[in-house]
């Protein structure tokens, strides 16, 4: 019984989430891109100190969407 409530539990949990549409106003206005001027300063500081870096997932920061929105 104990485990029958907490697998409802999960699905009333989980059920939720897959509810959306994938809309959303900041996807519209936005785009994830590399911070290249973190990754320059990163890669410079290595450089000095001899360590080599490799980026495995580079850091990201939002920036606006290119183009006409006009429509």
């Amino acid at each position: 019984m104990k485990r029958i409530m907490f697998c409802a539990a999960a699905v009333l949990m989980v059920l939720p989430g897959c509810a959306s549409n994938g809309n959303s106003r900041y996807a519209a206005e936005k785009k994830f891109v590399v911070d290249q001027d973190y990754v320059d300063a990163v890669n410079e500081a290595s450089r000095r100190n001899g360590v080599r870096v490799t980026w495995v997932n580079p850091p990201t920061r939002r920036a606006p969407i290119d183009g006409d929105t006009s429509n």
